[in-house]
Formats: C-alpha cells, sequence, structure tokens
C-alpha cells in the first residue's frame, strides 16, 4: 500500500469558505512561513485535505482507490491535488502495509519530481553524497543534491544500505526484498528515485543524479557545506524540532583575556607611503622569505590599527527585537558582528617580547597570554612548513622554510553568530566570509607597510586550542596569516 499524507510541519485551517495551508518553508532572510490559499472549497475537499493532515489518503502512484476519504471528490481532481502538493513538497510518501509504514519519503524542499521506476534492465544505487544517521523510527538517508530524505523505518529493508552501496541490479533487488513488499516493487523503486538520494546508474557505476558534481570533483563534506549555505529557502520545521539549545541573549561585541600582561602598542604614525590606492592592489603579491632583520613594534601597531581596530561601538537593529551590539572596524563583517578575534605568535619583532598575544582592538594594546609554548612553537613550525606545498613555492624546499616574525591567528566567538543566525544555519558560512575579507585587508595594509604578507590555507584548531586555553566551542580557529620582512 502505497499512503500519502501532508509531512511534518503543514498546518491546515479554514477561513470562511476557504482552506490556508501554511508550508514549513521560507526565505532564509524572511522567515514568514509560505501559505497557499484554497478559495470557495467545498466540504467534500476539506475532508480530503483533513485525511491528508490525519490517517493518510491510499494511492497507487496517484491514482486514487476505492477510498472512502475520497468519496464526493471527483477522482481526477483528487490526482491533480495529490500531484500539485506532491510537487510543492507538502506531502509524505509511505510504503507499507495497513498496520505501519516499511519506507518513507520526506521532503525537504517546496519542490519535489517524481520519478517512475523504469523499463527494462537497469542499476541503481545511492548517491555517492548521501549520508545515513539514526532517527526516532530508524534511518534516515539525505543528499544535499536531493529534495527528500528517505527513512527506513523497517529493518528488514537496511540491506538495501548495503545493496545500493555500490550498482545493484533490478533482479538482485527483487531476490532480497520481503514477500510482502514485493508487491510494491516498482512503487519502492520509484520512492527511492524520487527521494533523490539514489540514482540510475551508467556503465562505470555512477549514478545519474552524481554525474555533474563528480565530473566537478566536488566531496561530500564540500558539497554539503555548500548546499547548506547557499539555498535560498530552509525549512523551519527541520531546524526548529533540531534545536536543543537556544541562544537567548547575544555576546557583548567586546570580551575580556584574563592576560599576564598588558603591552601598549606605539601609536601609529601617519603612513607616508609612496604607493597609492592602485598601486598597493597592483604590488599585492604573496611572499614566503624573510630577511635577517624583524618586524618592528610600531610597523605591527600600524598593520593591526589599519585593519582590525575598533573605530566605533553601535547598536544595530535598534527598537527590533534583536537588537544587538555592533562595531565599526576598517574591514566588512557581515552585520557588523565582528566575531573574529586576533591573536598573534611573536616569533622575533624589535620592541616586542617572544609570546602569545591577544590582539584588543578597542584599547589598541596587546594582552600577553603566555610565552612561546609549545603549541605555539609547533603552529610556527606548521606556518612555515605549510608555504612549501604553494605551487609559487615550488623553488622553496621544506629545509629553507622560514618561520613568520609573526604568525596571526584568527579565531572566531562562534556563539555571537549563532545568537543572531541560529535559525538561517548561516552562522559559519558568514564567520569564512569574514575572515576572507580580513585576509584582503590584511594583505593590503601589509604591502603598503612593505611587508611580506602570507595567508594560509590551514591551520590546527588544536594547537589554538592548546595554546589558548580556549575550547573549542568557545572560540574557534578560523585563519592564519603570516608576516614578516621581505627577504
Amino acid at each position: 500500500m502505497v499512503r500519502y499524507r501532508f509531512r511534518e510541519g503543514v498546518h491546515v485551517s479554514s477561513d470562511g469558505d476557504d482552506v490556508i495551508i501554511t508550508t514549513p518553508y521560507a526565505a532564509r532572510l524572511n522567515q514568514i512561513r509560505r501559505i497557499i490559499r484554497f478559495h470557495s472549497v467545498t466540504d467534500s475537499f476539506k475532508n480530503f485535505l483533513e485525511s491528508l493532515s490525519e490517517n493518510g489518503v491510499c494511492c497507487e502512484l496517484f491514482t486514487i482507490n476505492e477510498d472512502p476519504c475520497a468519496q464526493g471528490l471527483e477522482k481526477s481532481d483528487a490526482v491533480f491535488v495529490l500531484e500539485d502538493l506532491y510537487a510543492k513538497g507538502l506531502l509524505s510518501t509511505e510504503i507499507g502495509n495497513s498496520k505501519s509504514a516499511a519506507i518513507r519519503l520526506d521532503p525537504v524542499k517546496s519542490c519535489l519530481r517524481l520519478r517512475r521506476a523504469p523499463l527494462g534492465d537497469y542499476r541503481i544505487r545511492f548517491s555517492r553524497f548521501a549520508s545515513i544517521y539514526p532517527c526516532s523510527d530508524g534511518l534516515s538517508i539525505s543528499s544535499p543534491l536531493s529534495s527528500a530524505n528517505l527513512h527506513l523505518i523497517d529493518r528488514r529493508l537496511f540491506f538495501l544500505l548495503t545493496e545500493l552501496a555500490s550498482a545493484c541490479t533490478e533482479e538482485s533487488l527483487r531476490q532480497a526484498l520481503p514477500d510482502d513488499l514485493l508487491v510494491h516493487f516498482d512503487d519502492l523503486i520509484s520512492l527511492l528515485l524520487s527521494s533523490g538520494v539514489a540514482g540510475l546508474c551508467d556503465e562505470q557505476g555512477v549514478a545519474d543524479i552524481d554525474r555533474h558534481a563528480v565530473e566537478a570533483g566536488w566531496t561530500s563534506r564540500d558539497l554539503a557545506f555548500h548546499c547548506q549555505t547557499r539555498e535560498h529557502e530552509i525549512d523551519l520545521s527541520r531546524m526548529e524540532s533540531s534545536q536543543t539549545a537556544v541562544i537567548q541573549e547575544q555576546l557583548p561585541a567586546k570580551h575580556q583575556r584574563i592576560i599576564l600582561q598588558t603591552v601598549a602598542l606605539p601609536e601609529p604614525s601617519r603612513i607616508h607611503c609612496d604607493l597609492n590606492f592602485f598601486q598597493v592592489i597592483r604590488d599585492r603579491h604573496t611572499i614566503r622569505t624573510y630577511q635577517n632583520q624583524p618586524i618592528s613594534s610600531a610597523v605591527l601597531s600600524a598593520l593591526l590599527w589599519h585593519s582590525m581596530r575598533i573605530k566605533e561601538e553601535i547598536i544595530c537593529d535598534p527598537g527590533l527585537p534583536r537588537s544587538y551590539e555592533g562595531l565599526l572596524r576598517p574591514v566588512a563583517s557581515a552585520g557588523a558582528l565582528h566575531s573574529i578575534e586576533l591573536y598573534l605568535c611573536v616569533h622575533r619583532c624589535h620592541g616586542l617580547q617572544p609570546g602569545f598575544y591577544h590582539y584588543d582592538s578597542g584599547r589598541h594594546c596587546l594582552g600577553k597570554l603566555s610565552d612561546l609554548s609549545e603549541p605555539c612553537l609547533r603552529m610556527l613550525e606548521l606556518a612555515a612548513a605549510s608555504t612549501c606545498r604553494a605551487p609559487q613555492a615550488a623553488s622553496v624546499s621544506p629545509g629553507q622554510a622560514q618561520q613568520p616574525d609573526v604568525l596571526i591567528v584568527m579565531a572566531s566567538r562562534y556563539a555571537r553568530q549563532a545568537g543572531l543566525h541560529r535559525q538561517t544555519g548561516l552562522s559559519y558560512a558568514l564567520i569564512l566570509k569574514d575572515v576572507g575579507s580580513i585576509y584582503q585587508q590584511l594583505y593590503l595594509v601589509a604591502t603598503a607597510l612593505g611587508l611580506a604578507p602570507c595567508g594560509l590555507s590551514f591551520g590546527s584548531s588544536e594547537l589554538f586550542e592548546q595554546a589558548s586555553g580556549l575550547p573549542t566551542h568557545l572560540e574557534c580557529s578560523v585563519g592564519e596569516f603570516m608576516i614578516g620582512n621581505p627577504g
């Protein structure tokens, strides 16, 4: 038996002779649920929608059986409504017996395409981008490329996890399927294909739903992150049900550190630079070698001043419930949140002792957290070694790699972003965008100051946690930048 019912998060209400269906879908930045209004509907139509809200409607691929819920409603009208609601991602589809469902398709986007089982011989497999996780009634399978999740409820269907891990023939699936579900074999294949977590295979065993992503070289994690942070539409019911803790208050814009001592930075003097802005852009490039003469604290002060100092504290969205403290810095930040803090592994610098520092961007000074501990030294070594991996540095061997004068570590206060963006799912994506802005700002200012700048592609969150003493859930390192005098 195939049964359709409204998916979780769909609400049906009446407004006179009209029926209003409130969907679980909304735009990320305008989280008002979308609605569908049926005007001047009949009682039989209302009963039909009520059946979809309660026990569901039994069908065979949108062919209405002699079901009591469809009495008084033309079959063609019922089929049309089902197809429309299905395509809008509002219906869950179940296959099973009269007592329980064995497998269920739950849409997660407001668009769903029905794919029927093909004729003739074929091979089918799960998407290589699919992920499996436990849920309350079995196992759930999802893919960033799909518009629905697939739930395996009957444990007898768990064999699909191994059978469909690679290209599987129709015949082998038929042989493995329990007898009571075999009558719904074509419906089951249709459900697998419609979910988007499985597809038909070509001669190389690549599922049709994966082909373009595979050809482009996407990895599973990169594709999942990309889709999560780029989709304009969100499923509010899923996000609400997944939240176990809610941050009640927005973290303050500025915070204090337990420091050994405060180190005043020289007041930045006006930069007399022969380069104009466009020359700075033209001359900007990565430099990975350094001279014996280290940078001075005055130059380091100018770099930090023109990159990350707090120019002004502001109140964002005043008068609204989500009002919060914001900051203005020389560099841009989404929503003026500025969740990124700068930490400095000072290897050598005239006027500044070696050590691990936090940049106080409000007072424009450094707070010394420790001397150069073992984790700090390892961060410097990792930074130096990473420069040898760049294609432009092919002439630099690992043995010739130089440690920077100063390694700047960018750490994000994640909760500050999450306090505002926990429902949009954009917190970490916005953090990375802020990191990119800071990278470019450091590059341009360093170029104007005649320094050797080098942004790194990776770093160690574990070493930063050891050096700072801060757990990752409070502050996590998200970027590294090397500074020195050009060699």
